[in-house]
């Protein structure tokens, strides 16, 4: 018996349109996401959803192309409302995809198979020799994964989900903590301020072999965080009890839905009795949808003395946004490489409203990072390069260094689990981030 061939989405669709070109009055409508540069994948599923929603409302029938584009063969409108309103689509995936694509000119093509089959076959023939598209959104999701991942969360041990990264301020303060020739630019010092324990999404999606899923969708990765939070703050409480009084204040990210909890009210009075005042970070995206609970939330913090942190903010939000209005002590600005590259106008005109001084530069891969921020006033950073500089300070001063490399000391003071700290002689150390 022979081997049956699979037909490429461009071949089924020229049958379509053959087969549709007998009946007329019969429209394509092509959403060009291969356009797209880096298309978020839970954006190309609500694409596909809506089309496939419209075609299955209309009769019609969605084909993926293999440069990653969509393409829907419906009836047009007949004035009868009975039909698709292209009309009606166009602006939906413009709206829908305007972060990628400010303009959308180009993104939606509508071709009628009577009046434009010059067009539709000149498209066709221009995908002949494309290279096929591999998306995560075009893979069958693992089965059960958010069940799993919940199984997970229940069973494994909450230092093996979780990290934590050292925040320093750099400054001319002579005040401040010297370190070593693996420090700072000349002329400028460094002090830790605040050590954040986070959810590791890696460590999740080693775990469950379902590599990019967390990470890329917000919508599930605030779903499990969510289901994290109280294990976080019984972990920080654990810190806390155990912690140097010399220790930077350690933060924690939560949602706004776990701050306005009675868990989350017994946990700031534990940490009041305890004398710690831990920062508690929002993502940008929790704030904007429900900004009533979120002020809520912010009273919250505040009133324990707690510092508010808005956090996951990029270039683009923080030009369309206006993150000073939230009312929150700090900003974490993600660092892209388009910052350097050229700067846009508006990204300089936000940092100069908001304050640099109110801004955290956080995933700081290297030195380009840390110069942009320097040059415009910024001072404090979180990164891994900044986890590279606190270790190559710390072994020159560790009287146990010989015992030890970079990568070593980076790993131990990133991790919560004693499975991996047990490994350093100088827990004190580890934990100030630098030398007394």
């Amino acid at each position: 018996m022979n081997a049956i061939i699979p037909t490429s989405g461009e071949h089924l669709l020229a049958d379509a349109i053959r087969r549709a070109q007998r009946s007329g009055n019969q429209q394509l409508i092509v959403l060009r996401l291969g356009t797209l540069v880096y298309p978020r994948p839970h954006h190309r599923r609500i694409a596909r959803a809506l089309m496939q929603d419209a075609a299955a409302r209309y009769g019609g029938q969605v084909f993926p192309m293999r440069n990653g584009d969509l393409t829907l063969l419906a009836l047009i409108t007949d004035g009868t409302g009975g039909a698709i309103d292209p009309a009606n689509l166009p602006e939906t995936f413009a709206e829908l995809f305007r972060a990628e694509r400010p303009s959308a000119a180009g993104l939606i093509e509508s071709w009628s198979l009577e009046q434009h089959q010059a067009d539709i076959f000149q498209y066709l023939h221009s995908l002949a020799n494309q290279e096929p598209v591999q998306h995560l959104d075009d893979e069958m999701p693992p089965p059960h994964m958010v069940e799993d991942i919940a199984s997970l969360l229940a069973t494994a041990r909450i230092g093996d989900l979780t990290q934590r990264q050292t925040a320093i301020e750099i400054t001319n303060d002579t005040a401040a903590t010297r370190v070593g020739k693996s420090g700072p630019p000349r002329g400028k010092i460094m002090r830790p301020i605040f050590r954040e324990i986070t959810f590791s999404v890696p460590v999740l999606e080693s775990r469950m072999a379902v590599t990019g899923r967390p990470s890329s969708d917000p919508y599930l990765f605030e779903h499990l965080a969510a289901r994290l939070d109280p294990s976080m703050m019984d972990l920080v409480l654990d810190e806390i009890s155990r912690a140097e009084a010399d220790a930077p204040p350690l933060h924690l990210n939560l949602t706004v839905q776990t701050v306005l909890s009675d868990d989350f009210r017994r946990f700031a009075d534990k940490c009041v009795e305890l004398g710690h005042k831990p920062g508690v970070e929002v993502p940008l995206i929790d704030a904007c949808r429900a900004p009533d609970q979120f002020a809520t939330a912010r009273d919250m913090v505040h009133s324990r003395g707690f510092p508010l942190v808005i956090q996951g903010v990029t270039p683009l939000a923080l030009r369309l946004s206006n993150p000073a209005s939230f009312g929150a002590d700090f900003v974490k600005l993600n660092w892209e490489k388009s910052l350097a590259a050229d700067l846009h106008p508006g990204t300089a005109e936000a940092i100069e409203r908001l304050g640099s001084g109110r801004i955290i530069l956080q995933r700081a891969p290297n030195e380009e990072a840390v110069a942009f921020g320097l040059a415009h006033g910024i001072t404090k950073f979180q990164g891994r390069h900044i986890d590279a500089m606190l270790a190559a300070s710390r072994l020159e001063f560790c009287p146990q260094a010989a015992q030890c490399s970079l990568r070593q000391c980076s790993e131990r003071a990133a991790a919560t689990s004693m499975a991996t700290r047990r490994f350093c002689l100088n827990l004190k150390l580890l934990d100030r981030g630098l030398p007394a």
